[in-house]
């Protein structure tokens, strides 16, 4: 049996297409500022009912001015949510980013597509990334290229066409060790992070909802004046709400999922895969990879 490729030495992001850097750069902008509005939109809430709690309590103008201000504040983030698309153009810089970096690596090490023999490669990679990227500009993917030089066979960097004319075996190992073992470690981390986050935060909204519980007992049998089961209610309600947003439970499921499958094709790919059945094989680890077959199990992990 072949041992588990050791640590990348060969390739980086900067030999990937130039156009990956910048899809992936902005991809990780928009997600920062869609998770960032929606949790500023929540804690407003939150605010903007606890504002309201306190004016009940105290009959006060000022704090029932201010509640409604806080709501106001929660309509207008709101509004300028669905102004931005930030979620959108997040997911289609995303989908940019990854049919980008797919396609290159099915390109350097002869998968897919571009298998041995394949009448030019450059003219079929620029078709195929070319068509994907008309598409994605319909869902909000700026392109961001200036010229045509940076078009189609120009996003082939000399370090991709390095690889694509290295033997079998230097291709395998250079695949096995840089992408598949990467992504491998890269899902089984996230399958980690989103279990602990999950967890976490399912721990918080049981804790609030129990909270709200005694809340709402000790204030029917008149142990306590102040009505807290609202504002308890509404942070536990914020607490799923975020849960949804980062999607922490079905991630973890299709995280573990796809960890699993590639690590049974990690050791297939290295054992008895030949030349012949290698485009498929490849074929096969970029689809386990795709955004697209995370997605589709996250709908049975929720």
């Amino acid at each position: 049996m072949r041992g588990t490729p050791g640590p990348s030495t060969t390739l980086n992001e900067a030999d990937l297409p130039p156009l990956y850097r910048t899809s992936d750069r902005r991809a990780m902008a928009s997600q920062t500022e869609s998770f960032r509005v929606v949790r500023t939109q929540l804690t407003v809430l939150l605010a903007a009912t606890g504002a309201a709690t306190l004016a009940e309590r105290l009959h006060s103008r000022v704090a029932s001015a201010f509640a409604a201000a806080l709501y106001g504040l929660a309509i207008a983030l709101g509004l300028h949510t669905s102004r931005r698309r930030a979620r959108a153009h997040w997911q289609a810089h995303r989908a940019a980013a990854e049919l980008l970096k797919s396609l290159a690596w099915q390109y350097m090490v002869h998968g897919g597509p571009f298998r041995t023999g394949v009448r030019d490669p450059d003219a079929l990679f620029a078709e195929r990334l070319e068509e994907r990227l008309r598409e994605l500009r319909k869902v909000g993917w700026e392109d961001s290229r200036g010229g045509s030089a940076t078009r189609g066979a120009g996003q082939i960097t000399p370090a991709m066409r390095r690889v694509r004319a290295k033997p079998f075996e230097a291709r395998r190992d250079i695949y096995l060790r840089d992408r598949v073992l990467e992504q491998f470690i890269w899902y089984r981390n996230r399958a980690a992070q989103a279990h602990r986050a999950s967890a976490n935060w399912s721990a918080v909204t049981a804790a609030l909802t129990l909270f709200a519980l005694v809340a709402a007992v000790l204030r029917a049998a008149g142990v306590i004046g102040w009505d807290l089961t609202g504002l308890l209610s509404a942070a536990a309600a914020a607490g799923v709400a975020w849960q949804e947003v980062r999607r922490h439970r079905p991630l973890t499921y299709a995280h573990s999922l796809v960890e699993q499958d590639l690590d049974t094709l990690r050791i297939a790919m290295s054992t008895t895969v030949t030349e012949e059945g290698w485009a498929e094989a490849v074929a096969e680890a970029e689809r386990l990879v795709s955004p697209q077959h995370t997605d589709w199990l996250a709908r049975f992990g929720s």
